[in-house]
C-alpha cells in the first residue's frame, strides 16, 4: 500500500503530465461508516451518502479510484 509521500508524488507528476480535473463521486455508505488508512481524497459523509472529492484526467479515472479506495476499505 502506497504511504501518503508517494500518493502526493504520484498526483503532482499526474497533474504535470496531463490534464487533472476535479469531479465529485458519490456513493452509498453505512449509517456510521468512517474510512480507515490513508485517505486520498476529500470526503463528505451524511445520511448513508459520502461524496468524495477527486482529481483525475476523466470521470471514469475517478469512479475507477473511489472504487479500488473503497474495495481496499472493506479489506482492512
Amino acid at each position: 500500500m502506497p504511504n501518503a509521500k508517494q500518493l502526493t508524488d504520484e498526483l503532482i507528476y499526474r497533474m504535470k503530465t496531463t490534464k487533472m480535473e476535479k469531479f465529485e463521486i458519490k456513493r452509498e455508505v453505512g449509517p456510521g461508516w468512517l474510512p480507515s488508512g490513508t485517505i486520498p481524497f476529500d470526503i463528505r459523509a451524511k445520511d448513508g451518502i459520502a461524496t468524495f472529492t477527486v482529481w483525475a484526467e476523466s470521470i471514469q479515472d475517478a469512479e475507477d479510484q473511489v472504487s479500488q479506495f473503497l474495495e481496499r476499505d472493506e479489506d482492512e
